[in-house]
């Protein structure tokens, strides 16, 4: 039985820098609501890289009960409680050394384009973001290359539009891991929606791993299912997966 549902925001529940999909955030919010009276209906929730100002504002969208991660599990916010924790693995030695990178990102990236912005929002990652995917692939390497030789406990992500630097120790399925196990769920009852190659990982440790069909090839490779529907609509679709597995076993019990 999956009893929580964990999905990624930029790729799967919205794309980036486009309007939200306000009747399909409605559709979300009534599953989410019904899960906390149906046991049959996964407990919705969010694991994304964003930062907490974003993810608090979906998870309120939505409605969410469960706790929702920011900064691929950095740090949760309970929207009930109205309360942030932090990782453990973010520790003050990886504080310093992502301070760090940020100051090359001042220094080296940012003068390059006045499009660059440094993601002042993170304090578990040190992001930066542009609009234009040609720029990211421009300096990508470059902030590969000084995160490699200088801080081996540091590793590099990046969408079409974005870079964030992580601790290593600080991963999406750690992350999944320790709500899980707050949560008093099996990693096994969990499903996780995600798109990218950062989220292969987690997607192929829990116990019903989705793809949407916009996700990268590596996504996909590790998915239990490639839904039909991109973005949202895939999100949807994996839900409803879910619930109908969720059913036929009750049924059959």
């Amino acid at each position: 039985m999956i009893k929580l549902f964990i999905a990624d925001i930029d790729g799967c529940l919205a794309e980036p820098y486009r309007p939200f999909d306000l009747d399909g955030f409605a559709r979300l919010r009534a599953w989410a609501a019904r899960a906390e009276a149906e046991p049959a209906f996964p407990r919705l929730t969010v694991c994304s890289g964003r930062a907490y100002a974003y993810v608090e504002a979906v998870a309120q969208a939505l409605d969410l009960r469960a706790p929702a991660l920011f900064e691929s599990g950095g740090g949760r916010f309970d929207l009930p409680l109205a309360r942030i924790r932090w990782n453990p693995a973010l520790t003050p030695e990886v504080e310093r050394e992502l301070d760090a990178v940020r100051a090359f990102y001042l220094e080296h990236v940012t003068p390059l384009d006045a499009a660059f912005s440094l993601d002042y929002g993170k304090r578990a990652q040190a992001g930066i973001v542009h609009p234009d995917p040609a720029m990211i692939a421009r300096v990508l390497p470059a902030v590969r290359d000084f995160v490699t030789g200088r801080f081996p406990d540091l590793h590099v992500y990046h969408t079409h539009v974005s870079i964030d630097v992580v601790p290593r120790a600080l991963t999406k399925v750690q992350a999944i891991r320790w709500l899980a196990e707050e949560e008093g769920v099996d990693l096994g009852e969990v499903a996780f929606v995600g798109d990218t190659v950062g989220d292969a990982e987690a997607i192929a440790a829990v116990g019903l791993g989705f793809a949407p069909q916009n996700a990268a090839d590596a996504a996909k490779a590790a998915a239990d299912v490639v839904t039909a529907g991109a973005v949202l609509s895939g999100v949807e679709e994996a839900y409803l997966q879910c619930l109908a597995l969720n059913r036929a076993r009750a049924d059959a019990a």
